[in-house]
């Protein structure tokens, strides 16, 4: 994991340094497409229900496993490649008030996006502590909305996983649309091929005892995809963006059951589909930008006779935030 990260993180130094000189290259004044903030550090402020979880189809039963947060604040701070945010799930609203039923959840995540011309590289970490698990069918002969709900406090989510994708045309921003980090100054869009990839570890890790047992799994999931996606934009700060994306790959699982005396190890591989649907609207001026953006995800994979599904869920984030005049000692850390 350790290796994974100094490797990862190696690769964007190095990837940053190329994008700088890349920049001076890119068209500007009237002819301009994208504007760059490379002198301005954002602030931005968003409601979201974007949060992991898994869905397992099973004959007539229906399994949910999913962090305690219906709706997750974000605090992102933004400058040039890098981004750092803070989550957190504030329990005045509706949803977030149940950890009696449901538990707590921690969730941290932090990112960082290189823009060339014609790439753009995303990278981030999620960790999440703390899941509940539910039956739906159960839920529903019960006819009880809370009565089937376990707590796994000791369970944990730790995710590396991003995407490396090529723009046909150079002209046209995914920053603009999902860090704000450019402006998009006039309508374009691209087909772009991306190459999606995730490195994540489930682990229950809790105290094993003669009269229970544990599951840790290592999993790598790769895949291609192909989609288009187009921005309007109406005097050069209202936009609307839209795009959709599928494509298919493999999930590599490296499963270790536990039990107080033995452990088992299993190792699998599965073809994986996914799909993408986005649309977005929003303003976003030299200063002060604000949107709102919906995507629907789905990824499936097939076990024998069981589906489980990932993502099989619409996510909608609406933000606010304000660019500010970089500090000097940010300024001098990059050289143009």
């Amino acid at each position: 994991m350790k290796l994974i990260c100094t490797f990862l993180f190696s690769g964007f130094l190095f990837l940053n340094g190329y994008a700088q000189k890349e920049e001076n290259k890119t068209a500007t004044g009237k002819n301009a497409f994208i504007e760059k903030h490379k002198q301005q550090l954002a602030i931005k402020l968003s409601f979201t229900n974007n949060t992991e979880f898994f869905q397992i189809y099973q004959q007539n039963q229906g399994y949910t496993i999913k962090p305690n947060t219906s709706i997750k604040t974000n605090l992102i701070f933004s400058y040039r490649a890098f981004l750092f945010g803070i989550g957190y799930s504030p329990r005045f609203i509706p949803g977030n008030d149940d950890e009696q039923q449901k538990g707590r959840s921690k969730i941290f995540w932090t990112g960082t996006n290189v823009n060339l011309p014609h790439w753009t590289q995303h990278l981030e970490y999620t960790k999440i502590k703390g899941f509940y698990f539910h039956s739906s069918s159960n839920l529903l002969q019960s006819g009880s909305k809370d009565a089937n709900y376990t707590k796994l406090p000791d369970l944990n989510y730790t995710r590396i996983s991003g995407y490396t994708a090529y723009k046909l045309n150079p002209n046209f921003s995914f920053s603009a649309i999902e860090t704000q980090t450019e402006r998009q100054l006039k309508s374009a869009g691209s087909l772009v091929p991306t190459f999606v990839y995730r490195y994540y570890i489930i682990d229950d890790k809790k105290e094993l005892s003669p009269n229970n047992s544990s599951q840790k799994s290592n999993n790598l999931s790769l895949s291609l995809q192909l989609g288009y996606f187009y921005t309007w934009v109406v005097n050069k700060s209202f936009f609307v963006s839209a795009g959709a994306a599928t494509g298919g790959g493999i999930i590599h699982t490296n499963l270790e059951t536990r039990f107080y005396t033995t452990r088992y190890k299993t190792i699998t591989n599965y073809a994986v589909f996914r799909a993408k649907a986005m649309l977005a609207a929003g303003y976003n001026a030299d200063r002060f930008f604000t949107g709102i953006q919906l995507t629907g995800n789905l990824e499936e994979y097939k076990q024998q006779k069981t589906t489980a599904t990932l993502n099989e869920n619409f996510q909608f984030q609406l933000y606010a935030g304000y660019r500010f005049d970089a500090p000097k000692f940010l300024r001098s850390i990059f050289i143009e």
